[in-house]
């Protein structure tokens, strides 16, 4: 886990630029016009105020201005204060950090990361507000320098965090954030993860954040939520706490979660945080957790952010970890699955709670899978009907072969494509809208540079969510009502294929060419028949023994065709889930309509 991720930092090469054509958009002139924010920030800024989508997206995909390129983990946030949105992501060399926008297209690349504190808080970080208790658990030096006997090999000088999540109540913004690092020596000569979640909080989104337990020491003991380590049994470890710690997998992957990727469950059909009752007490849930034991839901005070005891509902002044049983309960993956960054939500208008997660090693095999449960504890069951939860090893090993696949590597037609998809964040904006975004890989870049991209989800008549799977430019919340004589065409369409083969997602999978008569017929790689309902945008494809798949029509702007007219840019998609029968259950169809002259 942390190798492939370490690893993917330092093979990032620096600049690539990819020549597009051009697209005219009096929205997006008027933000191209647009100043920096603060000399604090660094924002793409197009050549020239008349921007084009071509131009837009070549300055989106190149690394110099890290306005979207260089994006690990990327979690969505909508200040309800200012209305701006914000992704917090991953920091490879100090912290995490920071990107905005106005409209979710253009961002801007914040110098100064979350933990940045202006103020000299730090004699080793200098301006970085680190947690001690953190530093210690994970093998870094404290503020004042000092190292521990479990340090066993130099680890960066410069601590990170990974995959925060970040909500906002009573005037202040609370921000989880987390790491695992291989730096604990058990007396056996390997070195053996140690992993920390950790609470921070600040008056601004832009930060500072400030340790939970040096913000307000009144009402917070320890910054800690929950805490993880190979082994609890080496003697010397009790300095730290690791013999305190019940959060162990025990020398195997099948027990203990790696206290990682954070994440609240919401309402996505209100935007709201979910509360329940444990005990007598309110709570929030939140998921964390990587390959090791699974995925791990736990609950926290609704008023304060600290841990609550699962089973009575007593706020804790220490990490969830320090009683027994306590550290969360399995909702998906185990025995070593390699599955992370997962996120639950509740849609209140299906009755449904899915579970998405990102797979695979980092480097080359992510994709995002999806599963649903009408409860929050699960079961959760993928878009075949399969469990996302592992019960043996040998199960375990099929992983990448479990949960939808909602978004995976692709290309359309002979545009640019993506790869490695993950890392994903879901959130409703103030409009309405279901934005997700992740970060994916290009194949026209070296492939270590991940960039981020949102995309809007909508849920089918079946009630399982769907993905335009061209990127977000704008686009209205309202379906668009087409007639049949408006889909009619040729498009690049493309059938998810999953496949115990991680591998499967480090290479785009190409499109396959299909044309859609007016009376419905599909002809071409697939063929069948297909339908409009009423309301001109929710479609029924029958594919003969493929099976059938419902989803919607949907206008969207094509960002991967290459060297087209601006004028011809804007297109139709099509995105669709057989959740039922035949050969394709399970998988998702996309496609969008070939552009003219193409």
């Amino acid at each position: 886990m942390f190798i492939t991720r370490i690893l993917s930092f330092f093979l990032l090469i620096s600049v690539f630029f990819v020549s597009c054509a051009k697209d005219s958009n009096d929205t997006v002139k008027k933000l191209a016009a647009r100043k920096s924010v603060s000399d604090e920030q660094r924002e793409y800024m197009p050549v020239v105020q008349d921007e084009s989508t071509g131009d837009f997206i070549s300055k989106k995909y190149a690394s110099v201005s890290q306005s979207t390129w260089n994006c690990h983990d990327p979690k969505l946030f909508q200040d309800p204060v200012s209305g701006r949105y914000f992704v917090y992501s991953t920091g490879w060399t100090d912290g995490v950090q920071i990107r905005s926008s106005d409209d979710g297209i253009h961002w801007a690349f914040h110098k100064n990361c979350a933990l940045w504190d202006k103020k000299d808080v730090s004699i080793k970080y200098r301006n970085m507000h680190w947690d001690d208790d953190f530093l210690k658990w994970v093998g870094y030096a404290t503020n004042d320098g000092r190292f521990f006997t479990t340090k066993n090999r130099p680890v960066p000088q410069k601590p990170n965090s990974w995959a925060p999540a970040v909500v906002y109540q009573n005037g202040k913004y609370y921000m989880f954030h987390g790491i695992i690092t291989d730096c604990l020596s058990t007396g056996d000569s390997k070195l053996h993860p140690a992993a920390c979640i950790t609470l921070a909080i600040a008056e601004k989104p832009e930060g500072p954040f400030i340790p939970a337990s040096k913000f307000d020491p009144k009402t917070y003991k320890t910054s800690s939520l929950v805490r993880y380590v190979w082994t609890n049994n080496n003697a010397h470890n009790a300095q730290i706490g690791y013999n305190a710690c019940y959060n162990t997998a025990s020398s195997n992957w099948e027990n203990g979660f790696g206290t990682i990727d954070p994440e609240f469950v919401t309402d996505i059909a209100t935007g709201k945080l979910m509360e329940y009752q444990v005990g007598k007490n309110t709570c929030y849930a939140l998921t964390y957790g990587s390959w090791k034991g699974g995925i791990a839901l736990v609950f926290i005070d609704a008023k304060t952010f600290r841990p609550v005891n699962q089973k009575t509902g007593k706020v804790m002044n220490a990490p969830l970890d320090s009683e027994k049983n306590n550290f969360g309960m399995l909702v998906a993956g185990g025995f070593g699955a390699a599955y992370e960054g997962a996120q639950i939500i509740y849609n209140s208008e299906t009755g449904y709670y899915y579970i998405f997660v990102s797979m695979g090693d980092l480097q080359i095999q992510y994709r995002v899978g999806v599963g649903r449960s009408q409860k929050l504890a699960g079961p959760y069951t993928d878009t075949g009907g399969n469990s996302m939860v592992f019960t043996s090893t040998g199960q375990a090993s099929g992983y990448h072969d479990i949960g939808g696949k909602i978004i995976g590597a692709a290309q359309l037609g002979e545009g640019w494509g993506f790869s490695s998809p993950g890392g994903q964040s879901i959130m409703r904006d103030s409009k309405g809208r279901i934005l997700f975004a992740c970060h994916s890989r290009t194949n026209w870049m070296n492939h270590a540079c991940f960039t981020l991209q949102l995309r809007q989800m909508y849920f089918n008549c079946d009630g399982w969510p769907v993905l335009n799977w061209n990127e977000f430019y704008g686009e209205s919340t309202e379906h668009p009502s087409f007639t049949m004589k408006d889909i009619a065409g040729r498009y690049d369409s493309l059938l998810t294929r999953r496949s115990r083969i991680p591998r499967i997602d480090g290479t785009s999978q190409k499109s396959e060419s299909i044309i859609i008569a007016e009376d419905g017929t599909v002809t071409g790689k697939y063929s069948g028949s297909v339908r409009l309902d009423s309301d001109g945008s929710t479609v029924v494809f029958d594919l003969g023994e493929i099976g059938v798949f419902t989803g919607l029509f949907l206008s969207a702007t094509d960002w991967s065709v290459k060297n087209i007219p601006d004028s011809q840019r804007r297109t139709i998609s099509f995105t669709a889930l057989n959740s039922t029968s035949g050969k394709g259950k399970g998988e998702y169809f996309f496609g969008n309509k070939v552009i003219q002259g193409l």
